[in-house]
């Protein structure tokens, strides 16, 4: 019975892992994860057909089944997503250009982002650690003028470059860049001292990624620290660490000036992550979390960084993932309509550029990528992150582009987003290089 027992398990964990094949979960290891499956699965079938000869049991149909189900999904899995990459690379509708401006993808090599920019398929590119792992500033500055020169020689105005550079912990592009310690850092200088310091540690980024060619820095973050526990599963959010400060007003002195000399540099600041981390246990990058906080409350402490920051700053903001109950308790704020279209563009009359964070983030993706793609546009973001599992552009794109086709994307909100696109991209035209 040891036999059949180890093809029974083995057999279930390939199918799970096939199914899964082409989710995030498996991004980094999805370059051998397809052949593991197969190679199993073939051992699977010819064990269970010996089995089968040996013991002429009716279970072992089954179990030579459930040993070729494996190889069987992977493959489907793996045909649709080539099917539907090779339909988004070969597009040449207008539509795929104007719904791919919306879309900033990270990427693996500059092979897989150039016939995306040069085709107008996305509207920027994030770059992050593996873009510049054992090479040196210079290589990744020339990747990013490449792609630059691709959009102009196609007619098409330069790509958003984006990249992650918060210091402390979340420093994607350090080394080389300088690794600063945590912003947080400076909320305990006095206080004649800490704008003067949040204007030089900004300088420092802001004149660093802007000798890359990074026009974007998704930074800072203004999430409240609070004395919320840390939960078991939270191995990306980790806000305590982040967060500059648990004082509102010690969070907007130090974001702003430090957003203000990225502004001098040529970068745009991002503030992050509304609607508020600080108050959420759970970790987005993983699973669904809510925010219970009432809004009165989140006016009074919370909110107080965006909204005061974000009327003296020209910046964009990135919504996240975090479901806000008082709101709307059944979409994460980054695809409800109630949260961007009503709470952020009507009733705070933020006009400027809003972008999710990563919709390959458990928060999202395990909704439907498709399905959460098309809410975010419809609810009135403009620019759709796909980084960390960045092939999802390719499924997503191909769905956003069969939502133009079907009338299921709202004309009003993507003609609105169109504008502020158009404004930004204009001003980037006018400030490029010859």
């Amino acid at each position: 019975m040891a036999v059949p027992t180890a093809l029974w398990v083995s057999g279930a964990l390939a199918l799970c892992a096939a199914l899964a094949i082409r989710t995030p979960y498996l991004f980094s290891i999805r370059c051998w994860a397809l052949a593991v499956v197969l190679c199993a699965g073939a051992l699977g079938v010819a064990l269970a057909s010996c089995w089968l000869r040996k013991s002429r049991r009716p279970l072992g149909w089954l179990l030579l089944a459930l040993c070729a189900a494996g190889p069987v999904v992977a493959l489907a899995m793996e045909g649709r997503f080539l099917l539907q990459k090779q339909r988004v690379l070969a597009n040449r509708e207008a539509m795929a250009r104007d719904i791919g401006r919306h879309l900033m993808i990270g990427y693996g090599t500059l092979a897989d982002v150039e016939p995306l920019a040069a085709n107008g398929l996305i509207g920027g590119i994030f770059v992050t650690r593996s873009n510049i792992a054992a090479r040196s500033a210079e290589g990744l500055r020339t990747d990013i003028a490449r792609l630059q020169t691709l959009r102009r020689e196609a007619g098409l105005p330069p790509l958003a470059i984006a990249a992650d550079q918060e210091g402390g912990i979340v420093s994607r592009l350090s080394p080389p860049l300088t690794a600063l310690p945590p912003i947080g850092t400076l909320a305990d200088q006095p206080a004649d001292q800490r704008r003067a310091a949040a204007l030089t540690y900004g300088a420092i980024h802001g004149e660093e990624l802007a000798a890359l060619g990074v026009t974007v820095n998704f930074a800072p973050v203004v999430d409240l620290r609070t004395n919320n526990p840390t939960h078991s599963l939270d191995f990306g959010s980790q806000i305590a660490r982040r967060a500059i400060s648990d004082n509102p007003a010690t969070v907007t002195e130090v974001a702003l000036a430090y957003g203000e000399a990225l502004r001098q540099a040529g970068v745009t600041p991002t503030l992050k992550h509304f609607p508020g981390l600080g108050g959420v246990v759970e970790d987005t990058h993983i699973i669904g979390a809510t925010l219970h906080t009432p809004t009165d409350a989140l006016e009074r402490r919370d909110w107080r960084p965006f909204r005061e920051i974000l009327a003296r700053l020209d910046a964009w903001l990135m919504v996240g993932h975090a479901t806000l109950a008082a709101v709307d308790p059944l979409a994460p704020a980054s695809l409800s309509r109630r949260v961007v279209g009503g709470l952020l563009r009507a009733d705070w009359g933020y006009q400027g550029i809003i972008v999710t964070d990563d919709m390959t983030m458990g928060a999202v993706f395990n909704g439907g990528l498709c399905r959460g793609a098309v809410a975010a546009l419809n609810a009135g973001v403009d620019i759709l992150l796909v980084s960390y599992d960045w092939e999802q552009m390719f499924p997503a794109l191909d769905c956003l582009i069969d939502a133009g086709r079907d009338g299921r994307l709202d004309s009003v909100a993507l003609a609105q987003s169109r504008h502020r696109l158009d404004a930004i991209r204009l001003s980037a035209m006018r400030a490029a290089p010859p």
